[in-house]
């Protein structure tokens, strides 16, 4: 009874406040990389000191500070852990295997070289996206933190980014916090949550769930009214993808990854060639019962 309530202390994912859990991406993940403890930890194999990219298994949002603590180090290799973010969503990244320069040589990607004495086995660090596209850097053995520019837009989706390399070869996922006003938000690492305290907020989940997904339908059905320009069935750009990105000019023509690279690299409308004004790709959820999903660009 006394272990019962202590892991229901330990939940933080089942209230209203709380952040969704997070965990490592289990189907993108460099070809040395092994993942345990229930999408939880990584493991590189140390036969090299790279293929060990992976990446969050949902988007993070701004100021979300993600928790990882290094659990094996190996000191046959040099440099340790990279840390970065990414907007290129993980199932269209074709893995390379390294994270820098390979990824990093694109806008859409940023990335930074974990100092090796943060990256010792035992220690904890967070990293995280600040408003100003920042990308920041701290470990508990220190007070210090490690802050670098990025051309990363802190009003997109982006997903994190760690490559398990050279010394490091093993990484747990402790889960996020973000501070909000007063009160810090909190997740649960993977899907780790207590069972017991599933019942009892079911049904407002539920609820709360519902209400969100009336919100999105009614946006989606309004942007459908006040934007008169035709829609495109397929990207315009990659010709793989469905075209559910609107640009500012009213043109819904491509997908979401290439609406950001035309914002980024070409700032006009593949289909018209009118300016395109900086807005902010938002993915907007739709009720499965209606038709295809809505993002606005």
């Amino acid at each position: 009874m006394t272990e019962k309530k202590k892991e229901k202390e330990r939940c933080v994912c089942h209230t209203r406040r709380s952040l969704e859990a997070i965990s490592f991406h289990s189907d993108v993940r460099g070809r040395l990389i092994t993942l345990s403890d229930g999408g939880r930890r990584v493991t590189r194999e140390v036969s090299s000191f790279c293929h060990g990219l992976t990446f969050s298994a949902r988007p993070v949002e701004r100021a979300e500070k993600v928790r990882l603590r290094v659990e094996r180090s190996d000191g046959v290799w040099h440099g340790a852990l990279r840390l970065g973010f990414a907007h290129v969503p993980p199932e269209e990244t074709l893995l390379p295997p390294l994270a820098i320069p390979d990824l990093t040589d694109s806008p859409l990607y940023a990335a930074v070289l974990v100092p090796e004495h943060f990256c010792r086995p035992g220690s904890e660090l967070q990293f995280w996206l600040k408003k100003n596209g920042s990308l920041r850097i701290r470990c508990s053995s220190s007070r210090r933190t490690h802050t670098v520019p990025t051309t990363l837009n802190p009003e997109w989706p982006f997903w994190a980014m760690i490559d398990v390399y050279g010394q490091t070869t093993a990484v747990t996922m402790l889960g996020s916090k973000m501070k909000r006003w007063i009160i810090t938000s909190k997740s649960c690492p993977a899907h780790t949550h207590i069972k017991h305290t599933e019942n009892k907020e079911t049904q407002e989940g539920e609820k709360h769930v519902s209400m969100l997904e009336q919100r999105n339908l009614r946006n989606h059905q309004l942007d459908n009214t006040d934007h008169e320009a035709s829609d495109c069935e397929e990207c315009v750009v990659c010709y793989s993808d469905v075209a559910n990105c609107r640009l500012s000019c009213g043109h819904k023509c491509v997908c979401t990854p290439c609406g950001m690279r035309v914002h980024m690299m070409f700032g006009t409308c593949p289909l018209c060639r009118q300016p395109l004004v900086p807005s902010i790709p938002m993915s907007t959820s739709v009720h499965p019962s209606s038709t295809k999903g809505h993002t606005v660009c």
